[in-house]
């Protein structure tokens, strides 16, 4: 057995307890984050680098740092819930538009170089006395876009794909704006010589 001394106790004791405070207090944390706030961390843990518009009634809503950027790109108002805490215990910062401004809001995101997930309720609210069921329906990215709202139709809007076989490379680029195909094909040796 070792021989503690009373100092030791008390501060091996009070470390334990801090420990334990700090646990607790993650815990209260936890517990405070309603509902509807976890429903959006948990989809958020699925796309931490996209901007996740998350459907609420008329209303598609970004939290936290997405709500900061939201309004920075889009101005719109940044506001703190009085209500609501975050994950961490603060008040939770939002910015929002009406859904059916989709359309507009949605281009200027994806213009900026956001990635965008839209989140929209799975079920009605009409039916349902619990949280309404949310899922991710949409990912959309600079870089692959088939939305017209999103498409500069004046430009060409190209995709491009690469191959390399063992006797044969090619490239191919599509226009998704016009649906021109382009391609290439080579022999191997050809297209390195080129």
């Amino acid at each position: 057995k070792e021989n503690i001394t009373g100092a030791d106790y008390c501060a091996t004791r009070l470390r334990l307890e801090v420990k334990d405070s700090s646990a607790v207090n993650e815990k209260a944390v936890k517990a405070a984050v309603s509902p509807l706030v976890q429903q959006y961390l948990d989809l958020k843990k699925k796309h931490p680098d996209a901007i996740l518009l998350f459907r609420c009634g008329d209303f598609y809503e970004t939290y936290k740092d997405d709500a900061v950027k939201a309004s920075k790109i889009l101005g719109i108002t940044l506001t703190k819930s009085n209500g609501r805490k975050d994950d961490e215990g603060k008040p939770l910062a939002m910015a929002g538009f009406p859904y059916h401004a989709l359309d507009t809001y949605l281009p200027k995101l994806i213009r900026a170089g956001e990635r965008v997930a839209i989140c929209d309720q799975l079920e009605d609210p009409k039916m349902t006395k619990k949280l309404v069921k949310r899922g991710i329906t949409e990912l959309v990215t600079p870089g692959v876009s088939i939305n017209d709202n999103i498409l500069n139709y004046r430009e060409n809007n190209f995709l491009a794909a690469v191959h390399f076989g063992k006797a044969s490379c090619g490239v191919a680029f599509l226009d998704i704006s016009t649906c021109l195909l382009y391609t290439s094909p080579s022999p191997r040796d050809g297209l390195l010589s080129r």
